[in-house]
């Protein structure tokens, strides 16, 4: 994204033009502002009440790594992808952005796994590696909003 500075700026992005956008289609599902242990929540009300989690991350190019969770390998993320509950396996997805591209990766946390510094969640600082953004593949906007349909909703 182009006119996006930061990984803030690229999570108010995608609540903003997409989540928003596409929770306002269905009033069974409220998105959530507040952020404690992930970036989005999402709860879907009616006879079969669920909650969604989304985890936002955005690589800007001049940091080379792509940081998950807090200093010494702290955090909701790290946990939850060496915990592997199979609660959040299936509710869980990230949506990740790259500095100087139209582009977004919606994925879920196997592939967040194939692609951590080391292969491993550790003690340190825990990392997505950069060549996953070579490797995965992306797409556009309209793309996007169809996979978070069809996740959300199970189209």
């Amino acid at each position: 994204m182009k006119e996006i500075a930061n990984e803030t700026a690229f999570e108010n992005h995608i609540r903003k033009d997409i989540l928003n956008e596409i929770i306002s289609e269905n009033q069974s599902y409220k998105l959530f502002n507040f952020k404690k242990a992930v970036d989005v929540l999402i709860a879907k009300n009616g006879a079969n009440p669920k909650l969604f989690f989304i985890e936002i991350k955005y690589h800007i190019e001049s940091s080379g790594r792509l940081g998950i969770g807090q200093a010494q390998g702290r955090g909701f993320q790290p946990e939850l992808l060496k915990d592997k509950t199979d609660y959040f396996e299936n509710n869980l997805r990230w949506i990740l952005g790259k500095e100087n591209s139209e582009e977004y990766w919606f994925v879920d946390n196997n592939k967040i796994r194939e692609y951590l510094n080391a292969g491993v969640i550790d003690k340190k600082h825990n990392g997505i590696t950069a060549k996953f953004f070579k490797e995965v593949n992306s797409m556009n906007k309209v793309e996007l909003i169809d996979k978070i349909k069809e996740w959300l909703f199970k189209i």
